[in-house]
Order: C-alpha cells, then structure tokens, then sequence
C-alpha cells in the first residue's frame, strides 16, 4: 500500500528587505554612527563590524578598505539631481539646490565634516576613493543634466554645464565650509542663488 501524496507547504518568504540589502544597510548606518561618535580614525572594520552586527567578512565581500566604505557610506549622504520626466530646467535645478540645502543642514553632516576635511589632507587612499565614488559621480549628475538640457534648446548656446555646475555647487559648500564673516543664508537663499546664476545661463529669446 502506498503512502499518499503529500503536498509539502511552500515556506513563506521573509517580508522587509533582502538580506544582503538588510546586511549593506546595517553597515553603513554603523559606519556613519561611529565617525559621528569617535572620528575617522577609531572607525576601523572592527568597530564597523561589532556595531552593524556582522562579520568582518561580509564587510570585506563588499569593501576592499576602510576608506572605500567610509566613501560609500558618505556618499549616500548625497543629493542626486531628479530624472528630467518635464522641459522644465529651471524647476528641476531649483528642486536640486533645496535638496543639497536640506542636505548641507543635515546636524550630521555638520559633525562629520571637519573629521571628513582633515583625513583628505593627510590620506592619499581616502582621497582617491572620496573622489571616485563621492565628487566625481555627484557632480556628474548635474553636469549630465546640463548637457542634456542644453541639447534640446534649453540652455543659452555656448553656456558650459562644467561651469554651470560648479556655481550650482560651489556657493552652498562655501556658506557650510567658510561661515565666518557671512550674513546668515535668507529664507529665499535657493531661489536668489537660482536667478543669479539663470540670467547668464537660459536661452536668449
């Protein structure tokens, strides 16, 4: 006599984010913390790897040094210019610089800033991985957003994205970097930044 057929129940799959996403995120936010909390250099993959609950190995699966996930980590700080799904230049850059305003206002930026300063002066591995994978691919962003509106028509011919971006990014690290002296940032201070820049830059009718 046979046994009869028995339909095994299917395990139900684990609700919230994949492991590994649940894994990289853990260790970033670790990551972060403990540069808030101790600086740049009592951040070590030990630490990193004691606070976000996983082995060093799982770390090393993802990061080949300190420096590059210290980078990776910062860099999801970030502000990513919007996808442009509208013709409407002048409101996606306006949206682009209240997000890099919130951003820069961030408490935790603030505390991580000086730490962030002082280790690229003195740390050629941390300064090559901040500028691959933090400086070079944020102002590319905008940059690429540029160039694209400036093929439809919708920058003034001749206006360079390269110089464009670096007004669009240049003044609001300068207010975070060098307060001193300056009057404090107006509540309208995207909105005028924005008009300064935008007289030179859009198409002449």
């Amino acid at each position: 006599m046979h046994a009869p057929n028995t339909i095994e129940p299917e395990t139900p799959r684990p609700r919230g984010r994949p492991r590994r996403e649940t894994a990289r995120h853990e260790i970033v936010e670790a990551t972060l913390a403990l540069l808030a909390d101790r600086g740049f250099q009592a951040t070590t993959m030990d630490a990193i790897a004691e606070r976000a609950g996983v082995g060093k190995t799982t770390i090393y699966r993802r990061w080949d040094s300190k420096e590059e996930l210290i980078a990776d980590s910062l860099g999801e700080l970030r502000t990513e210019p919007a996808p442009m799904e509208a013709t409407d230049l002048r409101a996606v850059l306006l949206a682009y610089l209240h997000d890099q305003e919130r951003e820069l206002a961030d408490p935790l930026v603030g505390r991580l800033l000086p730490a962030i300063l002082s280790e690229l002066q003195t740390n050629p591995g941390f300064l090559a991985a901040w500028e691959d994978r933090v400086v070079r691919p944020r102002r590319q962003a905008i940059v690429d957003v540029l160039a694209e509106a400036r093929e439809r028509g919708e920058l003034r011919e001749g206006a360079d994205p390269d110089v464009i971006a670096d007004l669009l990014l240049g003044a609001p690290l300068l207010r975070l970097l060098f307060p001193v002296g300056l009057p404090s940032m107006p509540a309208r201070y995207a909105e005028q930044h924005l008009e300064a820049i935008w007289g030179g830059i859009a198409p002449e009718r």
